[in-house]
């Protein structure tokens, strides 16, 4: 079969406006069929000939064709290509906003995602960043938690009120092991750790989280009685 021949049939298997991530195809499907130089010369071919639609750097979909020509895939459906099936999970003021915590946006959708190759990708206002994990409903959980504790002192104009009832349900919805299997493949700081720890022990949830910390170290992060005076104060 003709080099061409091997990547239409491959790329035959998605939908207009699906992302196709070009390495993690060729990985999965080609690498024992075609050359790499072939590969990547037959999608630059098809891109050329209208077939094809390059959105991004090594990121195609095959064009969806309205009314007035070519549609482009919606962030709705960028977003989709990298959470849809336990793959990932939107993060960042996204995240925030649907916590209430805050009323503030920002133009860049940020997104966790175990659906890339091993590296980072920006399309068009979303920024991907790959994270070795499955993510299902309690290692989601886990991870955005930790997203908020991390970047709590960065998030603007935030909602103490809502902080203090979401750290409530993260507390509740703690789990040892899936904290281990999300810090196991993430880079989250001890200060992190500990904060997560400090709202874990002022609601009186059992943890082990002391083995990841040091004794002789003063995390620095916000302390529970803090916060709920702060959110009183503010209401």
């Amino acid at each position: 079969m003709k080099n061409n021949s091997v990547v239409k049939v491959a790329l035959g298997k998605f939908k207009e406006n699906e992302l196709i991530i070009a390495s993690k195809l060729y990985k999965e499907e080609l690498s024992n069929q075609i050359t790499e130089a072939a590969y990547y010369k037959t999608l630059q071919r098809m891109c050329e000939a209208g077939e094809l639609v390059k959105i991004a750097k090594g990121t195609y979909h095959l064009p969806k064709v309205g009314k007035y020509g070519i549609v482009p895939p919606s962030e709705k459906e960028i977003i989709a290509a990298f959470t849809e099936n336990k793959t990932g999970s939107v993060v960042g003021y996204s995240l925030y906003n649907e916590l209430n915590l805050t009323t503030q946006i920002s133009k860049t959708v940020n997104v966790l995602s175990s659906a890339l190759d091993g590296f980072s990708k920006s399309i068009r206002n979303i920024v991907i960043n790959y994270v070795p994990l499955k993510f299902s409903p309690e290692v989601e959980k886990m991870i955005q938690g930790l997203e908020v504790l991390q970047n709590f002192n960065a998030i603007q104009d935030i909602n103490y009120s809502a902080f203090v009832e979401y750290s409530k349900v993260l507390a509740q919805a703690f789990e040892e092991k899936t904290f281990e299997e999300v810090i196991s493949k993430t880079n989250y700081k001890k200060s992190t750790i500990s904060f997560l720890k400090e709202i874990l022990n002022y609601y009186n949830i059992k943890n082990n989280l002391n083995k990841y910390l040091s004794s002789l170290s003063e995390y620095k992060h916000p302390r529970m009685e803090e916060l709920y005076e702060t959110a009183r104060v503010s209401q």
